[in-house]
């Protein structure tokens, strides 16, 4: 696993993807998991639709349903086969930087747990 900081500070930050343990969190509820942070190619932050039913019962969250439903781009470039309709809201953690109120979209992702966009 590697540790944020040290990547931030490297100049070639920007042409990775790496693995991070990632806190997702909502009213003193935690969920601990490992995420890929592509910092190439990913807009927007995906949860494997495999993982979010635990994700939701832990947090005590609900799904939200998109106004807009989405098409999105995969991590690899390939575009995703299934229309993004719904996302979930929480607060991420990695390591010691905190993010508020995050969209996280809903989506079949493949190998990874959860893709994360550039910090």
């Amino acid at each position: 696993m590697c540790k944020l900081d040290e990547i931030l500070s490297k100049e070639n930050y920007f042409e990775k993807s790496f693995l991070i343990d990632t806190h997702l969190i909502f009213q003193n509820q935690s969920f601990s998991l490992c995420s890929l942070i592509n910092s190439d190619s990913v807009v927007y932050i995906i949860i494997h639709s495999n993982l979010v039913d635990k994700v939701c019962e832990k947090l005590k969250i609900q799904f939200i349903s998109l106004i807009k439903e989405k098409l999105i781009k995969d991590y690899d470039e390939k575009i995703f086969k299934k229309i993004i309709t719904h996302k979930i809201l929480f607060n991420l953690i990695i390591e010691s930087h905190k993010k508020l109120i995050v969209s996280m979209l809903i989506a079949n992702i493949d190998h990874h747990e959860v893709i994360l966009s550039k910090l």
